[in-house]
């Protein structure tokens, strides 16, 4: 797919991205953005790197992916016009690649991600500054995506092995919050990036994911390592809409790790492999495994000040007020982390902790315009423990889920059952709900 052109070739090398986005009703206009950082280099970066140097190629990746994700950031939701392709313009160092082999590959991980088409256009990229590079030369065996999240937190926690040679990485606002808790987890100075321009407020962030592990894997590149892990609650990576009506991210699942992974192979000319070992596990038990790696008393200082909210920079959610900083309680995030922590949803379940702003035990909230989430994992919940066994189960999913489950990527059906099973007990559990046991 690296497809027919969707712009007219310039006459000179430029640095300008340039995206069309095409919608399944022909009626409506096609939706467009540009991303231009002209000569300046498009990321820099802060934390150690090693001593290997990135080829042209895998510099083009980089920029990609946070051109990309610029982009995305611009283009509209419109629920009554989906989208059905994306045409993007692109300036590249290794023009050749590109239009060839990587193109395609690039194209396969988006078109996951996002479910829709993608197509490019490269051509010759401009003078640009490069990225600046200060190598730490020092033995790393992986790597490790650190968000500040409770997922990343936990995985960081329990991750086996030297701290030392460890290389924790990420990008985004959360650089303060992010090494406090690296260091208090043991391991040494996070490598943080940042990307120039700012973020558009229509985004989808339904391809956010594919830059995260990029950046991970061109600090892998530098230390000449070869696994990155990113730690996912199975529930969430398994990107089980909790019901037809839900379009989840599709951020951790084993299909796009393993799409990813052919387009590093092809980019870094070696293998990577990404790995996941909370695939399995609900988010509860995964803290309780950081529990008993860490002490309890540890885990919970550390987990009480991780963030999990898509809203908690927000001053409303639904058109109702919510005071920024606080998490809103009714996102999904939000939902699958109060299965794992039901006693922090309560004001004052520790010093100067608020709560969440919304209390999905009020028949008020969860039957409201914002309850919607959390009406939907109820059906979720349903199937899970009113199935007969697992293939009934898994057949009663939304059409997605199904398409989701087994296969050479995984999981197979008997462990999202039994996932789904496990984390359907805790949300009852959680949530004061009443549903019969499973007969399987």
């Amino acid at each position: 797919m690296a497809g027919k052109a969707v712009a007219k070739r310039r006459s000179k090398p430029g640095s300008r991205f340039e995206c069309r986005v095409i919608g399944v009703r022909s009626a409506f206009e096609a939706r467009t953005a540009t991303f231009d950082p002209g000569a300046s280099a498009i990321w820099a970066v802060d934390g150690p790197l090693g001593a290997g140097s990135l080829s042209p190629r895998v510099l083009d990746l980089l920029d990609l992916a946070g051109a990309i994700y610029r982009l995305e950031s611009q283009i509209p939701r419109r629920p009554t016009n989906p989208v059905k392709e994306w045409q993007v313009n692109a300036p590249v160092r290794d023009v050749a690649f590109w239009s060839a082999s990587g193109g395609a590959l690039l194209a396969s991980v988006l078109r996951f991600l996002n479910r829709a088409l993608w197509s490019f256009n490269f051509e010759a990229r401009g003078k640009t500054e490069e990225l600046s590079i200060i190598a730490e030369p020092r033995p790393v065996h992986e790597v490790v995506l650190f968000s500040g999240g409770m997922d990343s937190a936990c995985g960081a926690g329990v991750h086996p092995g030297p701290r030392e040679q460890v290389q924790l990485v990420f990008g985004g606002n959360q650089g303060g919050l992010q090494k406090r808790l690296a260091a208090e987890l043991g391991y040494g100075p996070l490598t943080q990036w940042r990307l120039v321009g700012r973020r558009g407020k229509e985004g989808m962030n339904l391809i956010r994911a594919f830059m995260f592990l990029t950046l991970g894997a061109v600090v892998a590149e530098t230390f000449g390592v070869s696994t990155i892990f990113q730690y996912e609650n199975g529930v969430l990576a398994m990107a089980v809409p909790p019901s037809g009506s839900q379009v989840p991210t599709r951020h951790a699942h084993p299909e796009f790790h393993r799409r990813l992974e052919r387009l590093f192979e092809a980019a870094f000319g070696r293998k990577m492999e990404i790995r996941n070992p909370f695939l399995l596990l609900t988010k509860r038990e995964e803290a309780a495994a950081f529990a008993k790696a860490a002490g309890a008393d540890a885990a919970e200082a550390v987990l009480r000040q991780t963030q999990t909210c898509w809203r908690l920079s927000q001053a409303h959610v639904g058109g109702r007020p919510k005071k920024p900083s606080v998490p809103c309680g009714v996102c999904t995030p939000c939902i699958v982390r109060r299965t794992a922590r039901p006693f922090e949803a309560a004001k004052g379940a520790w010093q100067d902790w608020s709560g969440y702003a919304f209390d999905l035990k009020k028949p008020a909230i969860r039957n409201s315009k914002i309850g919607t989430s959390f009406r939907a994992y109820l059906e979720l919940v349903g199937i899970a423990l009113n199935a007969a066994g697992d293939r009934e189960m898994i057949e009663d999913l939304a059409p997605e889920a199904r398409a989701l489950i087994g296969g050479d990527a995984g999981p197979d059906e008997e462990q999202a059952a039994a996932l789904l099973r496990r984390f359907a007990r805790e949300f009852c559990e959680t949530f004061d709900i009443t549903v019969p046991e499973a007969r399987a």
